[in-house]
């Protein structure tokens, strides 16, 4: 384009690009004209105007069509609202006026000619209810034998008469009554005696004027108006702008009935002629439409307005546009001459320079690749560092003299207090668990006396956990001076807690061995003891004294089962298998422990089964099983509670369920897990924590299962399955 601006003439005619300092074009032979910048100035202006008036225009448009759609919407959603309302409302109405006329439907006469004795009951309710404007009972011929205005006709031929006398409650609709001289609206209901036979109809005119005060006029504009209409679409009642009951259209009289189907909204022609948008909604009970409509030109009045004000505002604008757009486009136009002057100087000045430059491009590309290769070559080996240090297992802090991090690998992002560490973040600031005397004093030492450190052991607190860290700190020196530290972090909170547990298990197996050795010391005199009570219980005649002494005998040999149990848990010996019912020895311990003062506040409660079977089982192991878990129930209830236990047969499986449920203070999630460890109790140094494990050792023994579920402060629910039948081995008895 330079070359053309200053080499070229255009001509003007044919477009032909001729010599700049040719006065002819040199193929049309028409002169030529040589102020290009004149057409330049035109080309500016008329691009300005069209970049800004056009944007404008469809702006106007879109502002203009949004504005209109949302009036419509606005103004059709409150008609909408007025139909709804109005709807409810004389729904409403008629439901009164329905059950008003059925609480008097039935008398306490024998036939319709002791109407009269009721008239007094009737005239007192028709005072008593001014929106009906009478009261009439007819006979089954449609006579009228009672009415408190005193009409004297016949209705048998009008269909609300039929159809009442039929049984069915009637509302005539509005309606011409040629009766009544006048327009009017008849509810009809069948007349019960006391025997509920129909023995006439009683009527009930509706006072009109109260039925269309109930029409409530939400107005939203001076044109707005609220009635009913017919299905030919006929005035049911009166509106506001002067159309007549029964005798003109709600819709212009040209027109086809607009009011079709069950409702919605439309714009039509009403009965002066004038285009209304109006909202309908079909209303069955007068087998009519209720419609709410306003004028099309008050309603859109607020658009109109607005249109008008927008359009002197475009216009306003446009002119200010075309105005700036001329002013705009010569001054650019006058620059580009000075602009093009300037470069067509500068332009000679760099052709001669050219070679020189493609010269000095080429030596920089050359070097710019040598750069890029040596930068990728950089990066590679950057990214392949930080990838083996990232890949260590422990964590890597790089910190200056300030104390502020220069490098930390990905994990020790993990102790940081944000997700991403920032570089040149204060280290204390970055990780506040480092925060501590020790260790700041430690990473203080290695600039103040350039010697590394390591901590063994750092308890720190992260969010709800307890952590164990060793950190080691390394100084980096750049000839004398520490120019920086290394912090190395390692988190040994598991191999401390290792370090813990082997210490617990060598006391358990200490622990183990010394109750071994104290049951056999136990279980040798206890044997003697029982003996001996064997003896006195032969020799004893008196019966008081004999039942005591068997009751010592018993809780002799439960200790010694206790004893024998806990050498099983030891040194497990395989149980002997009779056949046992489970319901009599679950009665059997309970009665053992309610007289036991842990008891003395528990109500036990047995649901056992008459289908449960007799099982093959060892009869002392599952009584252990059962003291252990109501012992520890009763213990959960310290202020008393209800012990439920509960047996039946699995079904279509050869297995024994057995459910012991009591109402005490449960157990936490974390404890849940480990109640069946050895030595594990949460009664605070009151049991030994061999109940459970017991227990279910001697289930296992059974090929059995024992699960417990709890909940904290609503109790814990253990659940038994035994097989009916045990497998035999060889290392099993089983005694039939």
């Amino acid at each position: 384009m330079t070359d053309k601006l200053y080499e070229y003439v255009i001509c003007e005619k044919c477009g032909a690009e001729c010599p700049k300092n040719a006065t002819k074009c040199i193929k049309c032979k028409n002169p030529l004209s040589k102020d290009y910048y004149r057409g330049l100035w035109l080309k500016n202006a008329i691009i300005t105007l069209a970049l800004f008036l056009l944007p404008c225009f469809i702006l106007f448009y879109i502002i203009n069509f949004e504005i209109s759609t949302h009036f419509e919407s606005q103004v059709m959603k409150q008609l909408q609202y007025s139909i709804d309302v109005n709807g409810r409302t004389i729904g409403a109405f008629f439901e009164e006026r329905r059950a008003d006329l059925l609480s008097i439907s039935k008398l306490d006469i024998e036939g319709i000619r002791d109407i009269m004795t009721k008239r007094i009951l009737l005239q007192r309710f028709a005072r008593e209810k001014p929106w009906f404007d009478f009261i009439a009972v007819a006979d089954p011929d449609g006579t009228i034998l009672f009415s408190t205005n005193h009409i004297q006709a016949n209705v048998e031929n009008e269909p609300y008469f039929e159809n009442a006398l039929k049984g069915s409650f009637e509302n005539s609709g509005i309606f011409y009554s040629a009766i009544l001289d006048t327009n009017a609206m008849v509810l009809a209901s069948p007349l019960l005696n006391r025997h509920d036979r129909i023995v006439g109809v009683i009527l009930a005119s509706i006072c009109l004027r109260t039925f269309y005060a109930r029409i409530l006029d939400l107005r939203i504009g001076e044109t707005s108006e609220v009635f009913l209409v017919d299905e030919q679409g006929i005035f049911l009642s009166p509106s506001r702008l002067g159309g007549q009951v029964l005798k003109e259209k709600g819709h212009f009289h040209k027109d086809t009935n607009p009011h079709t189907g069950n409702g919605g909204v439309i714009v039509h022609r009403d009965y002066r002629g004038e285009k209304v948008i109006c909202a309908y909604k079909r209303f069955e009970e007068l087998s009519g439409y209720l419609v709410s409509e306003i004028d099309m030109d008050e309603a859109l009045a607020p658009v109109t307005i607005l249109k008008r004000i927008m359009f002197i505002i475009f216009l306003l604008f446009a002119c200010f546009v075309v105005a700036s757009s001329f002013l705009f486009s010569r001054r650019v136009t006058n620059v580009v001459k000075k602009l093009t002057s300037t470069l067509k100087t500068a332009l000679d000045d760099i052709s001669h320079k050219k070679d020189t430059i493609n010269n000095i491009n080429r030596e920089l590309r050359k070097r710019l690749s040598d750069c890029e290769t040596l930068s990728h070559k950089i990066l590679v080996s950057e990214e392949y560092i930080k990838n083996i240090i990232n890949s260590i297992s422990s964590g890597f802090i790089a910190i200056d003299h300030n104390l502020s991090i220069t490098y930390c690998n990905s994990y020790v992002q993990a102790y940081a207090a944000t997700k991403d560490v920032v570089i040149h973040t204060n280290l204390y600031e970055a990780f506040p668990l480092l925060k501590q005397n020790d260790v700041q004093q430690h990473v203080k030492a290695i600039f103040s006396m350039k010697q590394p450190f390591r901590l063994r052991r750092v308890p720190v607190t992260k969010g709800k956990n307890e952590l164990i860290l060793s950190i080691a700190g390394f100084p980096m020196q750049d000839r004398d001076i520490v120019a920086g530290a290394i912090l190395v972090l390692n988190n040994v909170t598991e191999q401390e807690l290792l370090h813990a547990q082997m210490a617990d298990y060598e006391k358990l197996s200490a622990l183990s061995q010394l109750a071994l050795g104290a049951a056999h010391e136990i279980n040798n005199p206890l044997q003697g003891i029982t003996s001996y009570i064997e003896l006195l219980l032969e020799e004893e005649h008196d019966v008081e004294k004999k039942r005591q002494t068997k009751e010592v005998l018993d809780n002799a040999y439960r200790i010694s089962e206790t004893v024998r149990g806990l050498l099983s848990f030891a040194r497990p010996t395989p149980p002997k298998f009779t056949k046992i019912s489970i319901n009599k020895l679950i009665t059997e311990s309970l009665s053992f422990l309610q007289h036991q003062p842990l008891f003395r506040k528990i109500v036990a409660d047995k649901t056992l089964s008459e289908n449960v079977p007799q099982i093959t089982a060892d009869a002392n192991q599952i009584r252990q099983v059962f003291l252990n878990i109501f012992i520890n129930a009763a213990q959960a209830m310290p202020q008393g509670g209800s012990l439920q236990v509960m047996t039946t047969k699995v079904k279509f499986q050869e297995i024994v369920e057995i459910t012991i449920r009591d109402t005490g203070v449960g157990i936490s999630p974390e404890f849940i897990k480990k109640v069946f460890d050895p030595f594990f109790t949460t009664k605070k140094g009151e049991g030994t924590g061999l109940g459970l494990s017991i227990s279910y050792s001697y289930i296992k023994n059974h090929d059995g299962t024992i699960t417990i579920t709890s909940e904290v402060n609503k109790g814990t629910e253990v659940t038994i399955h035994l097989p009916i039948r045990q497998v035999r081995s060889s290392n099993q008895e089983v005694l039939e």
